[in-house]
């Protein structure tokens, strides 16, 4: 492969300018292949083709809604991750060193990057948290409530913001989760809407992973499935149990493939905490329908965050010094990814006629 010098003008990638001049590998025609260290692809053409998709559905949408997406935002994700810069080392290793992501909310390719990103915090985080609380156990809770439509979706949203508040935050005093309270070390909490295409309405719900006293368990604390019903309902002010799902995290692997224990059940908790905006089921509908979808997420979805975090998530987050998931860097998103000694450079455009990233 010839080494030439080749020049990026005017391109920004989470704050870190491309050297105007460097040696990279170019105009090859080879087409990228970035494996993990388990040997599977990286599934970027697939996700660049999704965000494709979602700027095409937002230039039809911007015509019904134009405050459904910002003029920046929308022209950042027609541009993202349009080029791919990677390091290479000498025996043929590949590591991302930078790219144009945009971040919009419903971004395909952002969203993966981020899934990513929370899976690694997550792993991080629980394992510090194992190291200091070493009985620590984990739950993992799915809030909801009755599906609503389209012009509702934003007031539901808030109402259940304001509900998890009362169920977890320890300042306000709220009989029906007092007891729980007591035994809840901290929480990661993230936001989900889904949208039912048979009634044409949809579903926010709430997936959170607590942290818990091992005492929860076999104390006078601990919730039963209808308790947690009741508890969930009380706490939004509902004249019905809406419905919760409620599980104990264990390690799904062996704990003889991980070094200890506590590296396995580090390694459950990551796996439960996905990134919660997931668009492929939209961008698949029918025109008209993923339009209308996208302009009522985008507009029920605008100025929240998705992704919380609580108590000792939260403060073992803060002493590790992890970078914000939703705002944040996502090149260096995926925490499987090995250093590479750099010797040289290789720079993959996307392109459209053949609908893969190109040397």
């Amino acid at each position: 492969m010839p080494i030439v010098a080749y020049q990026i003008d005017n391109c920004k990638a989470d704050d870190s300018f491309i050297e105007e001049k460097i040696e990279t590998i170019s105009n090859t025609g080879e087409k990228l292949i970035d494996l993990k260290p388990n040997g599977e692809e990286r599934p970027w053409n697939k996700h660049k083709n999704a965000s494709r998709r979602l700027h095409y559905l937002y230039k039809l949408a911007r015509k019904i809604d134009a405050d459904c997406i910002t003029n920046p935002s929308f022209l950042a994700l027609e541009k993202c991750a349009s080029f791919l810069l990677y390091k290479l080392g000498s025996q043929g290793e590949m590591k991302l060193k930078t790219a144009d992501f945009c971040k919009a909310r419903l971004c395909p390719m952002c969203n993966w990057r981020k899934s990513l990103k929370m899976f690694g915090q997550a792993s991080r985080i629980t394992e510090r948290m194992l190291e200091e609380y070493p009985t620590t156990r984990f739950i993992f809770v799915t809030f909801t409530l009755k599906n609503c439509c389209a012009d509702e979706l934003e007031n539901i949203i808030n109402e259940m913001n304001e509900g998890f508040s009362r169920l977890t935050a320890k300042s306000r005093k709220f009989t029906c989760s007092a007891g729980f309270k007591k035994s809840m070390l901290g929480y990661m909490r993230a936001i989900e809407v889904t949208y039912n295409k048979k009634e044409d309405t949809y579903h926010p719900h709430i997936h959170c992973i607590f942290a818990m006293k091992a005492t929860y368990f076999d104390g006078k604390n601990y919730i039963k499935q209808a308790k947690w019903q009741t508890t969930w309902g009380e706490c939004l002010c509902l004249d019905y149990e809406p419905v919760v799902h409620v599980q104990t995290i264990k390690p799904k692997i062996k704990e003889k493939e991980f070094d200890n224990d506590k590296v396995a059940l580090a390694c459950a908790v990551a796996e439960t905490a996905k990134y919660p905006v997931k668009m492929d089921g939209i961008i698949d509908l029918k025109e008209d329908v993923a339009v209308k979808v996208i302009i009522a997420l985008s507009n029920a979805l605008k100025g929240k965050r998705l992704v919380t975090f609580g108590g000792l998530f939260a403060d073992v987050r803060k002493e590790l010094k992890l970078d914000d998931i939703e705002n944040g860097d996502l090149i260096h998103a995926d925490e499987s990814e090995i250093p590479v000694d750099e010797v040289s450079r290789m720079l993959f455009k996307f392109n459209a006629k053949v609908g893969c990233y190109v040397c």
